[in-house]
């Protein structure tokens, strides 16, 4: 065991007391489902809680967000029992008990100071309101205008994805999709008070209506009036004070995580989704990819106050647990703090404990040592924990241990010593969910308010021994093969998936070998070569299974009914293979999600496209044997993936050739299978007339893969790599796939 001393000769070390705080589980037994009403809320299944809310009496209030329900936990009983929603997706039921209502996909709540309780209804763009006899009603959205200015109840929202009340009645709408953050005051008048309704990041200092904003999802409102908003694409908190001024308050822009015990405005958060103000001028932050509640106090100081470990916790330490993806939090009148433990399926309560007796006032240290710590320890040891050794002179001293990255733990964290008096600090580090590499990382050691000292900190990953999907593209449509596009609501980075499309899962420790065993026939099967690939539980067909890459396709069912209500979803994905599981990955599903196969495999360049009835490409001469540019009247056939659902339907892993899946070569046994929407199709900056597209469905003798066949039209600009693309459900393929035209 490596042992470090950290000693100053000039002072002793002090910090002043800190409050430890605990976690438990109030609601929900981690698994996915919709069950449990009357009975212990802890023994209840949710489906996804994304939103929590506390009324003055201390009943919790859950939001089940692939539930469709609102769940309210008693106070007095722990019992739980359904207050709104009946548990199947849509819109209906205003006027009548909320508890017979439908509801769709509700994100966020919040409470008046009436009792009334508002719920953001995401995917039916509205706010509804249960008042204090259970009525249901609608308080905003519906309408088909934005509607500034108005009755709230006609304007139009767009995923309203939080919802927040001030202590003057008046209501705060994260517009989400709409890029702005809406007011409803007292008469019900809607007005947008952030967000010039253009996706980006500007405007600190000024206006907030002149501000941009990216996706959202949280906003709260403290009791001086000011407003929060979580802008979730910007990875920053915002700030519009009673002058209609914008700030930032927490975070840098950059996403990931540091900055704990400096000021918020110079750490990294990473996709904060929910913020809750609480009565002493704090702000606590769902940070949603750190996996952790980060707190911001009133002098601007960030810290984490839960998650960041890698186990339950359940009864211990708050930053010792494992959160799995917290999308909001909220504070009760005793302080004591509610989590959307959302992934991991439970509500969780953290209770604060008060602070220890204030010793006498030390004057801090001055230390400005900085060590190192490598794992593993090159002279052998444990190769996740290591020691260092703190001194105490000159009289009692308290000390706290901070983690500078969410794989560096401490324990003690914290502690007092007395004149003279030495104890030791063990350093573990947890990989759990880092992919192989080198991290660096910091553990500050703090006194008297400031770091003192420093260890820095060197973590060799090792390859996974089990399967991994990469943390970083692991799943792909198989024709794009980029995980990422353009800046979008839900993470600005990375591109959705549609059902039935066929993929690329990428990674290691997919099969025993490198070599790559296939499926030999239709349908699909779903294990190969002791491998699948499980979507949100369910078995995806397999098209190949190497060591590092596994082809599929996506199930039909993906994203179930919010998809089927016009999506997206967020979904994950799982690999089996000899006995161990990888870590999941999650990404986001939509209805359609198109991209065009290109010869290279790549996504980029020469575009799969044939001539009809031939095998020779739509490219320039000289390209491959046969190949030529295409010409006015030639019929095209280009070979896509991710337009979606496709009528009639089809089981998963399955062509279109019955009954066995063999194709004849007369093609009589082919069953067309058109898309339920039609794709747009461009050839370079020319749009394709409705007229000139022939078909669109599945592609006869391929599972997951799409035919659209086209006739060119006159007047084509001659290109030996005009840009082809094809738009479904506002959705673009790719840019970079050409076809040669004259």
């Amino acid at each position: 065991m490596a042992a470090l001393t950290l000693h100053s000769p000039l002072s002793t070390l002090h910090l002043a007391a800190q409050s430890a705080a605990t976690i438990s589980t109030v609601a929900e037994n981690g698994v996915r489902g919709s069950s449990g009403d009357g009975g212990p809320a802890a023994e209840a299944q949710i489906n996804r809680p994304y939103g929590v809310a506390v009324d003055g009496a201390g009943n919790l209030y859950i939001a089940g967000f692939l539930g469709d329900r609102i769940r309210r936990v008693d106070a007095a009983t722990g019992n739980i029992s359904t207050f709104a929603g009946t548990g199947s997706g849509g819109f209906s039921g205003d006027g009548s008990a909320a508890a017979s209502a439908q509801l769709n996909e509700p994100a966020d709540l919040a409470l008046d100071g009436a009792g009334n309780l508002y719920i953001a209804d995401s995917f039916n763009n509205r706010i509804r309101k249960v008042d204090t006899d259970g009525v249901i009603t609608t308080a905003a959205g519906g309408g088909s205008a934005l509607g500034d200015g108005g009755a709230a109840t006609a304007a139009r929202l767009n995923l309203p994805y939080g919802v927040a009340a001030d202590g003057a009645g008046n209501l705060y709408i994260a517009d989400t999709s709409n890029e702005r953050i809406r007011k409803v005051d007292t008469d019900g008048v809607i007005t947008t008070v952030a967000g010039n309704g253009t996706q980006g990041f500007s405007g600190d200092g000024g206006p907030a209506t002149a501000a941009q904003i990216s996706g959202p999802f949280g906003v709260a409102a403290d009791g001086a009036g000011n407003l929060y908003i979580a802008d979730r694409g910007n990875n920053r908190i915002r700030k519009v004070d009673t002058a209609g001024v914008i700030t930032t308050v927490a975070g840098t822009g950059m996403d990931g995580f540091s900055g704990d015990g400096g000021a918020a405005t110079a750490a990294r958060l990473n996709e904060p989704w929910g913020i809750a103000a609480d009565g002493a001028g704090n702000l606590y932050i769902a940070d949603y990819s750190n996996r952790r509640i980060r707190k911001v106090d009133a002098p601007g100081v960030i810290t984490t106050v839960a998650g960041g470990g890698s186990s339950p916790a359940e009864g211990g330490a708050a930053t010792a647990a494992q959160l799995g993806f917290p999308t909001d939090v909220t504070a009760d009148g005793a302080g004591n703090l509610y989590i959307a433990d959302s992934f991991n399926e439970r509500v969780r309560k953290v209770t604060f404990l008060p602070p220890a007796p204030a010793g006498p006032e030390q004057p801090p240290a001055v230390l400005s040592q900085s060590f190192a710590l490598s794992f593993p320890p090159a002279q052998g040891g444990d190769p996740a924990a290591q020691t260092i050794t703190l001194y105490a002179e000159g009289g009692a001293a308290d000390f706290e241990a901070i983690a500078g990255a969410r794989w560096i733990e401490a324990a003690p964290r914290s502690g007092t010593l007395a004149a003279g008096e030495q104890t030791t600090i063990t350093v573990t580090v947890n990989p759990a969910g880092l992919s192989e590499g080198t991290y660096r990382g910091r553990l500050y050691i703090r006194s008297g308010g400031r770091v003192t000292a420093t260890v820095r900190i060197v973590l060799e990953v090792p390859p996974p021994a089990g399967p991994a999907v990469s943390e970083s593209g692991g799943v792909v449509n198989a024709a794009r093969m980029s995980a990422y596009g353009g800046r979008g609501l839900f993470g600005p980075r990375l591109l959705p998936l549609a059902p039935g499309a066929a993929v690329v899962v990428q990674g290691v420790n997919f099969a025993p070998d490198e070599e790559t065993a296939e499926a030999e026939g239709y349908p699909l099967p779903t294990m190969l070569a002791g491998t699948r690939v499980l979507i949100d539980g369910m078995e995806a067909p397999l098209f190949a299974v190497g060591a590092r890459r596994i082809e599929a396709q996506l199930p039909w069912g993906l994203g179930g009914e919010a998809l089927a209500a016009g999506g997206p979803a967020l979904v994950e994905a799982v690999v089996e293979s000899g006995g161990a599981r990888s870590w999941p990955r999650r990404f986001w599903a939509a209805p359609s999600a198109p991209g065009v196969f290109t010869v290279s495999g790549s996504g980029q360049g020469q575009a799969a496209v044939l001539f009809a009835g031939a095998t020779a490409l739509a490219a320039p001469l000289g390209f491959r044997e046969g190949s030529r540019p295409a010409r006015a009247g030639d019929v095209l056939e280009i070979y896509a993936t991710g337009l979606g659902a496709v009528e009639p339907p089809l089981a998963d892993g399955r062509n279109s050739c019955a009954p066995d899946g063999v194709c004849l070569a007369d093609g009589s046994n082919v069953v067309l299978r058109h898309t339920a929407e039609r794709p747009r199709v461009w050839i370079g900056a020319y749009e394709l007339a409705p007229g000139n597209i022939r078909f669109s469905g599945l592609a006869p003798s391929l599972a997951g893969m799409n035919l659209v066949i086209v006739e060119v039209p006159p007047n084509l600009t001659p290109s030996a790599a005009a840009e082809l693309r094809l738009a479904v459900g506002g959705r673009v393929s790719q840019s970079g796939a050409t076809i040669a035209v004259e």
